[in-house]
């Protein structure tokens, strides 16, 4: 069934007149008048009568009106919604990430992305890096950022190193320092994430290098876990750049502070996205400001030997 002579029909119905149905449906007179005979051919029976120059719809056409006026309704709801999607107005974006980069980062580029997509569903998933690796080779996730480099053939990657900043007590002698070195820490015990975590693993290599011992206390999920044991006193632990530029705004810790440290140890962080199926239009935009704003922020402060946090 032809969905202009649907909308014909109820345009007769709605102004009577076979003249105004035309004008606001933007055909022609004719064409108009021979939709809606062959429409009424189509079900077999009459749906107006003429009565003073007017067409009046008969009892069956008021029955059908109804029908084909919510059916219309859901036409043209279709028809915008593909206009949106084709402008990245409205549509689901779905990120998942590991628990660094949602602590703030995340967040906050989510509400800006939002005030220029306010027709957007977002949803965030906080998860491991294997979860998160399949859930973009599904497609259950559209945009993925983890820890631990993988190469794989249905993901695209973008990597970044973050630097590392020391959190110790503020009574620690350390704290005093404008960079913290290994040998400033003698004696104090480290609360680290896992052991295969690319951090922990280049901590205890530096120690090994320059022939320190390396004592770790406390093994734990998160950043903020490890900043809450730094904050009672517990030892130090070592902060990512992303993290660290957000730590006043997020964490409450006025024991802990926070300094450069040296030599450099990076986090690595990849943001992945399936490269078996291209980016939504929304979902591109909101990777482009992702990639944007991991490079501003990943970068070290031009007075990075002085940067701290207290």
């Amino acid at each position: 069934m032809n969905i202009n002579k649907l909308r014909i029909f109820h345009e007769v119905f709605v102004t009577g007149s076979i003249t105004r149905a035309a004008e606001r449906s933007y055909v022609s007179q004719p064409a108009a008048s021979k939709m809606l005979t062959n429409f009424e051919d189509e079900i077999g029976y009459k749906l107006f009568v003429r009565n003073n120059g007017k067409l009046i719809p008969t009892d069956e056409a008021l029955y059908l009106h109804e029908e084909v006026y919510g059916l219309l309704q859901g036409v043209n709801h279709l028809e915008d919604s593909i206009k949106s999607a084709k402008n990245s107005k409205t549509g689901r974006l779905r990120i998942a990430t590991i628990f660094g980069p949602s602590y703030q980062f995340l967040p906050e580029l989510i509400a800006e992305y939002m005030k220029t997509h306010p027709g957007v569903d977002v949803s965030l998933h906080l998860s491991g890096c294997s979860a998160i690796r399949q859930g973009i080779a599904s497609g259950q996730y559209q945009i993925g950022l983890v820890d631990k480099a993988q190469s794989s053939s249905k993901h695209d990657s973008v990597a970044f190193d973050l630097a590392c900043y020391c959190a110790v007590p503020k009574d620690h002698p350390a704290a005093q320092l404008d960079i913290i070195h290994p040998h400033d820490l003698h004696g104090i015990n480290w609360i680290t994430l896992d052991s295969e975590n690319a951090t922990t693993k280049a901590l205890k290599r530096l120690y090994v290098e320059n022939g320190l011992p390396f004592n770790r206390s406390l093994e734990v999920h998160t950043t903020i876990h490890g900043l809450s044991f730094v904050n009672l006193g517990m030892g130090a632990t070592l902060v990512d750049i992303l993290n660290f530029r957000y730590f006043d705004k997020v964490f409450q810790l006025p024991n802990v502070v926070i300094k450069p440290f040296a030599p450099n140890i990076v986090e690595p962080l990849e943001v992945l996205t399936s490269n078996l199926s291209p980016l939504s239009g929304l979902a591109k935009d909101f990777y482009d400001a992702l990639i944007a704003k991991l490079e501003r922020q990943t970068q070290l402060p031009s007075d990075a030997n002085h940067a701290s946090r207290r």
